[in-house]
C-alpha cells in the first residue's frame, strides 16, 4: 500500500500551474502547462462554426429568394416588391450583413495570429 498516491493532493504544492505525469513508479515529473493548443483548438472551432452559419445564412436567403421567385411565377401572383424580394433584401440587411462582417474579423484575427507565431517560431 505505499504505492498508492492521493489524487486529491497530486501535484497541490504548485499554485495550479503545472501538469503532474506520473514517470515511473513513485516518480512525478512535473511540467509546467502550456496554453497554446488549447486556446488554438478553441479558436480555430469559433472561426469554423462562424464559416459554417455565415455559409448557412448564405444558403438559406438564396433558398428562400428562389422558392419566393418561383411560388411567384406559378402562381402568376407576382408583385413588384415580391420580383424585387424586399423582404430578403431586409434579412439580408439585419443579418447578413453583420455576420460577414463579425467573419471578417474572426478569421483575420485567427489567421494573423497563426503567421505571427509562425513567423516568431512558436
Amino acid at each position: 500500500m505505499s504505492d498508492v498516491q492521493d489524487l486529491n493532493t497530486l501535484g497541490a504544492t504548485t499554485t495550479g500551474r503545472t501538469a503532474s505525469v506520473p514517470a515511473t513508479a513513485g516518480q512525478i515529473i512535473e511540467k509546467p502547462y502550456d496554453p497554446t493548443p488549447d486556446r488554438e483548438n478553441i479558436r480555430g472551432t469559433i472561426a469554423l462554426w462562424l464559416v459554417w452559419t455565415l455559409v448557412g445564412v448564405v444558403a438559406a436567403v438564396v433558398v428562400t429568394g428562389l422558392i419566393t421567385i418561383y411560388g411567384c411565377h406559378v402562381a402568376n401572383s407576382c408583385t413588384p416588391e415580391t420580383n424585387e424580394l424586399k423582404a430578403i433584401r431586409v434579412v439580408i440587411e439585419l443579418v447578413l450583413t453583420p455576420l460577414v462582417g463579425l467573419v471578417g474579423a474572426v478569421t483575420g484575427f485567427y489567421f494573423g495570429e497563426k503567421t505571427a507565431s509562425a513567423r516568431s517560431g512558436g
